[in-house]
């Protein structure tokens, strides 16, 4: 994660500087009769959209992670639950026999 975020500061510094270089060539672009102005401005323009698409691309892909995190957070949350229910029910299920009580019950007084 350290080392994106310093690749994206990096890439930003040197946007920086080349923006900086492209104003200043294209004060002196006509002065010195070379290049079109403005010519050294689009280059510029395109690498600064190419690193914000990266960005966003590494942002979609975060988000992406967390909402995969957030899904199995709750599937292991409804596991629990239905383990939780299950095992209830079964705790239900092979309690004490209250029927077998009452057998005993009626077979003591039967026998007064």
């Amino acid at each position: 994660m350290l080392r994106s975020v310093l690749g994206v500061a990096a890439a930003v510094v040197l946007l920086a500087v080349g923006a900086m270089t492209a104003a200043a060539g294209n004060r002196h672009a006509n002065s010195a009769g070379g290049a079109k102005a403005g010519a050294i401005t689009t280059l510029t323009t395109g690498a600064m959209l190419e690193v914000k698409a990266q960005d966003a691309a590494e942002q979609a892909q975060e988000a992406a992670l967390d909402a995969a995190k957030a899904q199995a957070a709750a599937a292991a949350a409804q596991a629990r639950a239905q383990a939780q229910t299950a095992q209830a029910q079964a705790n239900e299920q092979t309690g004490p026999d209250t029927d077998d009580e009452q057998e005993i019950e009626s077979e003591g007084e039967s026998g007064d």
